[in-house]
């Protein structure tokens, strides 16, 4: 890859020659007309195209939205190779280019040569927002704040990316599963009993409660919090939780522990469930009783707000609940 100031410089190049002229009013999502197509993203930036994008690049995350509504990227960056990440398994990549493969690195170059008529960000990605800017016309499409697990937020998105690629019946259908499977989950959930929510990450644990980037469980969904968020201990508002022990595992005794692999997550050896498996966790409700929910942490802590992603996180709390 040659340096970011050569890459920037020969997309200036580019985009001077390709940017649209600015001037439609803003609406509160996507619009298209026979002349135009309009879209003010989440940072306020509203954007012009002559008409509706056909050449469009994107981070994984919204690749693989895009891709199940039947939008084909011409160009995918992503935090991990494409080609060995499960989530793509099956897909028809043979035309894709893959312009980045790890977490924060984007091949500036290459994608300007794509000459895209529309770049597509979101959560992890929206730091290279700037840069990518500087290429082509860019839109971030990350709902609510970026690590925050919102499925509502996301389903809103969703729903604008159907209106804005025309694809408003195959999201509609998408977004009507996850909503029954949601309010399935609501029903099973509310008769559960109390749980603990724990991100697991080198042998420790991080605990969130209601009102956090991962409260939905709670908030949403409906468990009864096994310890209320007032009462969990450390520095409040942490975005990896509160820090907490087996010791308060066990005295908080929920009957279900939720919990995802923050580690596996972020490229660390998977952990969580070695070390929950230890004699004070044994103790508790959930441990005796086998309640123990291992989230697929990647869709939760990374993909946050794909609809693929909600869906399998959703699945595997409705399949621990009615087992």
């Amino acid at each position: 890859m040659r340096t970011l100031v050569l890459a920037l410089l020969s997309v200036l190049a580019l985009a001077a020659c390709s940017s649209p002229s600015a001037g439609t009013s803003a609406t509160s999502a996507g619009s298209a007309t026979a002349s135009s197509w309009t879209y003010t993203d989440d940072t306020g930036n509203t954007i012009t195209l002559p008409a509706k994008p056909q050449r469009i690049v994107a981070f994984a995350d919204q690749a693989l939205s895009l891709m199940s509504y039947g939008v084909k990227p011409a160009g995918i960056f992503a935090r991990v190779d494409v080609k060995t990440d499960p989530r793509f398994a099956g897909a028809d990549l043979g035309d894709v280019k893959i312009l980045g493969t790890s977490y924060g690195e984007i091949d500036l170059e290459a994608l300007a040569e794509l000459a895209p008529d529309l770049i597509v960000t979101a959560a992890r990605s929206t730091g290279a927002y700037d840069e990518l800017s500087r290429i082509g016309i860019t839109i971030d499409l990350t709902a609510k704040y970026a690590g925050a697990f919102d499925p509502d937020a996301a389903l809103v998105r969703a729903k604008q990316l159907g209106t804005i690629f025309d694809k408003n019946d195959e999201v509609t259908k998408l977004a009507d599963a996850i909503t029954a499977k949601q309010q399935s989950l609501q029903a099973e959930a509310k008769k559960a009993g109390s749980a603990l929510l724990l991100s697991v990450s080198g042998g420790e644990y991080g605990a969130f409660g209601e009102g956090s980037r991962f409260g939905y469980f709670f908030d949403t969904l409906g468990f009864t919090p096994a310890v209320p968020a007032a009462e969990l201990p450390g520095a409040k508002g942490s975005s990896h939780g509160d820090t907490v022990s087996n010791e308060f595992i066990l005295k908080a005794n929920p009957d279900w522990i939720i919990a995802f692999d923050r580690g596996a997550a972020t490229g660390e050896p998977a952990s969580a469930e070695q070390t929950l498996t230890n004699e004070l966790v044994a103790k508790t409700t959930a441990g005796q009783n086998k309640q123990i929910i291992y989230l697929p942490a990647s869709e939760l802590y990374i993909v946050i707000n794909g609809l693929t992603a909600i869906d399998r996180v959703l699945d595997s709390v409705h399949g621990a609940l009615t087992t």
